[in-house]
């Protein structure tokens, strides 16, 4: 399993996946007939768990949901000054079948770009190291250069089970899907995210080094603070292969149409711009063997 955090970080408007992948983000913004800057905000109840790589995974999603300070919470006020982001959930791509631990579950690849003024910065925070978590707190960017902290609900939590070793983000996205004719969703195994600048969607250079993008690995009883962050006009991505990046198929009657859907922020416990782009969908047509797009949106 590859590491993400410990990819070294592109400057400028490399990307980590090819020029071919970059090309296909791009059709699929231009097709997606809910186009990104317009797709209405939909809140999603799904049970998220491990994000794990290796090792036992838990058997029901819906039993082991990762612990967050409040199920929701306000975001705090804009102020005057503040240069905001705004978490835009792109086109969910790469949807087809696979398998994780003989079981036969759909994979895709998931991209969040901060469309925003200022870059979307967390800050976590612990008194000591005997503490399990760090609350995290969004540095705000100003217009004259400087941050102000806001408190939020979130936390970043250490994680093992998947050999990251290292602290995430709780519950940034969510994923869910329901057959089309049905309102009974299922969640997916992802649980925690680790920000980082992956590839710029604008001829702009990463706010970040590369020491920003380790997320605190190996050294769970070593820090008592870490930064996390993406810059506005670069985007996160999720791909296809890394661990959680599915939801079970079991149980489930195929071939059939079914809605799966992506959200950033789903508690909104983040300061941005605009919250009505944080969610994406697609119908996707699945039978034993095979999953397509029928459509962009569901």
């Amino acid at each position: 399993m590859v590491r993400r955090a410990m990819q070294p970080k592109l400057t400028g408007t490399e990307l980590p996946f090819s020029g071919f992948r970059r090309a296909s983000l791009r059709r699929a913004i231009a097709s997606s007939t809910c186009h990104w800057r317009f797709c209405a905000a939909a809140v999603l109840a799904v049970t998220v768990s491990s994000c794990s790589a290796q090792g036992d995974a838990p058997s029901n999603p819906a039993q082991t949901s990762p612990p967050t300070a409040v199920e929701t919470s306000s975001t705090a006020s804009a102020a005057e000054g503040d240069l905001l982001p705004d978490l835009v959930m792109l086109p969910l791509q790469s949807i087809h079948i696979g398998y994780d631990r003989g079981e036969k579950v759909l994979r895709f690849t998931a991209d969040v770009l901060n469309d925003g003024d200022g870059p979307m910065q967390v800050t976590g925070t612990r008194s000591s190291t005997e503490e399990r978590d760090l609350l995290v707190s969004q540095d705000i960017l100003q217009a004259n250069g400087d941050f102000r902290s806001v408190e939020t609900d979130a936390i970043m939590r250490y994680e093992t089970v998947d050999r990251h070793d290292h602290f995430h983000l709780q519950e940034f996205q969510r994923y869910r899907m329901r057959p089309e004719d049905s309102d009974e969703w299922r969640g997916s195994r992802k649980e925690g995210w680790c920000l980082r600048d992956d590839g710029s969607l604008r001829d702009t250079s990463s706010r970040y080094s590369d020491e920003d993008y380790y997320c605190g690995e190996d050294e769970e009883f070593d820090i008592t603070e870490l930064t996390q962050g993406m810059t506005e006009g670069w985007v996160d991505s999720y791909n296809w292969y890394l661990e959680g990046q599915y939801i079970e198929l079991e149980g489930l009657e195929l071939p059939g149409n079914f809605c799966l859907e992506a959200e950033a922020d789903p508690n909104r416990v983040l300061t941005e711009k605009n919250d009505d782009n944080n969610v994406t969908s697609a119908l996707v047509h699945i039978t034993e063997t095979e999953a397509s797009v029928v459509r962009q949106g569901c």
